[in-house]
């Protein structure tokens, strides 16, 4: 069985949600603050709840509280999972928590967490019950096949690793031998060999008298305490529990003996590789408990797994966790790489975004993204691409000339429209397939977009005509729900240089090209024809990247130039749509 949606209420910053999930692997992303840590910390509690040793729970401070009231009552908190049998023996296993209806059977599990006011104090106190209707009890054996490791986000593997008692490098080994008589033989045959070995006896020995020696003269006579030194109980646990993994200095193939070899502690490796070796033992201890529980879900929760991972082990990492399917886990990772996110299957991405103090979640295999238009994000949303999926806000551009200058632009609109400091994405999508992206944000109905402002500028190039041209019919019908076309005309570097104040400042940059061409250009009459000219020319010096980026710099360095500078009106309502809706 595999968890198929999680209804989350009033718990941290979630006032309510409702995720939805793949069998295989999870990826929730979104900027920070969004809910990634509560929705795995929410998970975290109801996956844990009938084991003994669990180390989280839900306290006074994990209730929601409205920002915009402070004197609200503080809201239940609840979480109802749905689990979708994959087994029809899975019916009879969680019987407790069967739920059946119209439209078939599933698994329901449902927690809620009140506040309890005492004389004197306030407790939290709960509910928990399972299938339909409330009351229904969940017997401790049906909670015992629910099972998971996390990993946290500043998880310190050597530390998780050390030879303490319950370290997942035991658990591991433990499970690799579930048989209790053989188990035992097992620890016998160390007692055996320790307890047969004469210098270790004859060490023992002399310690064991150094003590008594002085026990004997510090106690009353007649009431000495017998003392016997041995070695710990030769516990299978025990002894497994104390072994340690190390990482081999020499390659062994290039040694004479293995003898020579030498090793490093974990202590002595980069956190990086720690991570890897720590995941992969937790991995192998899943991996053995589902061969020895079958009918058991098992659940992997890792946040940020690409902790002190440079972009290629990233995406090593990353290619293996995506094959851990076969495996029959549900993995929920929680990221805020894009060099993750552009390696992910589109499908299993769940985007959380934080809009005024409101939880909103979009499964990408639930927008309104056709196959098409998968097949073309999956190709190229690349690490810098990707990162729209992270932004407060979204501009789609044609180039690399819009993607210099629309910086600098924004800045010169005012702080409030500073796309840097808002979170806003400027993506350059290299050409005119706006659609892909589009509609990722351009749905009328608010559970299948992504919940921030998206403008797609582009050109019209319509010519002496007063139609817009095909291209920019096709961009314009692009509107709707979150996502907003601004056309320039005629061209980007056109609308630019027909502004007054701009043409000088243009001219300095194109003479720092073409001495040639900036004089050629001024000797026009019109306004409208020194921009076409302007245009023309920095098609055949095939310099328009070039000039934008020596504009962008004048701009940026240069007062005077700002100052007499217009952003052209179809960028400024672009850019103050994405950053504050106006």
């Amino acid at each position: 069985m595999f968890l198929q949606s999680f209804h989350i209420k009033g718990f941290r910053c979630i006032r309510e949600a409702h995720l939805t999930f793949n069998p295989g692997l999870n990826i929730l992303i979104g900027e920070n603050n969004a809910g990634k840590t509560a929705v795995i910390d929410a998970l975290r509690i109801c996956l844990s709840y009938g084991n003994q040793r669990r180390d989280i729970y839900v306290s006074e401070r994990d209730f929601f509280i409205d920002r915009a009231d402070p004197g609200a009552e503080l809201q239940d908190i609840e979480f109802h999972l749905v689990f979708t049998m994959v087994d029809p023996e899975e019916a009879g296993l969680f019987h407790d928590m069967l739920s059946v209806d119209a439209d078939g059977a599933v698994l329901q599990l449902h927690f809620r967490y009140y506040l309890w006011e005492g004389n004197s104090t306030r407790r939290v106190r709960y509910r928990v019950w399972g299938g339909d209707k409330e009351g229904q009890a969940v017997a401790p054996e049906v909670l015992d096949l629910l099972y998971f490791v996390y990993l946290g986000a500043l998880r310190d593997a050597a530390q998780s690793l050390r030879p303490v008692r319950g370290n997942k490098l035991g658990e591991l080994l433990a499970n690799l031998e579930p048989d209790k008589e053989k188990r035992d033989d097992l620890a016998g045959r160390v007692h055996n060999v320790l307890g047969g070995d004469e210098d270790w006896q004859d060490l023992i020995g002399q310690g064991k008298q150094r003590i008594n020696e002085h026990v004997n003269a510090t106690s009353i006579e007649g009431k000495e305490p017998r003392l016997s030194v041995d070695f710990l109980p030769f516990e299978f646990e025990r002894i497994v529990d104390n072994l340690r993994i190390q990482t081999e200095v020499f390659d062994p193939n290039a040694l004479s003996s293995p003898d020579d070899q030498q090793y490093f502690d974990l202590h002595q490796n980069g956190l990086g590789y720690n991570n890897l070796i720590y995941t992969a033992t937790v991995l192998g201890h899943l991996k053995r408990r589902r061969d020895v529980e079958p009918e058991a879900y098992m659940a992997l929760l890792i946040e940020e797994p690409e902790a002190h991972l440079h972009p290629q082990l990233q995406s090593t990492f990353f290619q293996y966790l995506s094959t851990l399917d076969s495996m029959r886990f549900q993995t929920f990772i929680s990221s805020h790489s894009p060099s993750i996110t552009a390696k992910a299957d589109l499908n299993a991405l769940v985007v959380l975004q934080n809009v005024e103090q409101e939880v909103r979640s979009l499964a990408i295999r639930e927008s309104e993204l056709s196959r098409d238009n998968q097949t073309y994000l999956s190709k190229f949303l690349d690490v810098t691409k990707s990162q729209l999926l992270f932004a407060s806000g979204v501009v789609l551009v044609e180039g690399i000339s819009e993607a210099l200058l629309l910086p600098i632009f924004s800045r010169m609109l005012g702080t409030d429209y500073d796309i840097t400091r808002r979170g806003i994405e400027l993506v350059n999508i290299g050409g005119v397939a706006f659609e892909h992206f589009a509609r990722l944000f351009n749905s009328e109905d608010p559970a299948r977009r992504l919940s921030c402002r998206c403008c797609i500028l582009t050109d019209d190039d319509r010519g002496d005509t007063e139609q817009e041209s095909p291209r920019a019919a096709r961009a314009l019908a692009l509107t709707g729900g979150l996502l907003r076309v601004e056309l320039a005309e005629h061209t980007f570097e056109y609308e630019l240089f027909v502004t007054e104040g701009n043409r000088k400042v243009m001219l300095e940059v194109l003479a720092e090209i073409s001495v040639k061409s900036a004089k050629s250009v001024a000797q026009e009459q019109s306004p409208e024809g020194m921009a076409l000219h302007f245009v023309d020319r920095l098609r055949r010096l095939k310099a328009k990247s070039d000039f934008a980026h020596r504009l962008s710099v004048l701009l940026q360095e240069c007062k005077k130039a700002r100052d007499v500078f217009t952003v052209p009106l179809y960028i400024e309502r672009g850019l103050k749509w994405v950053a504050k809706g106006e």
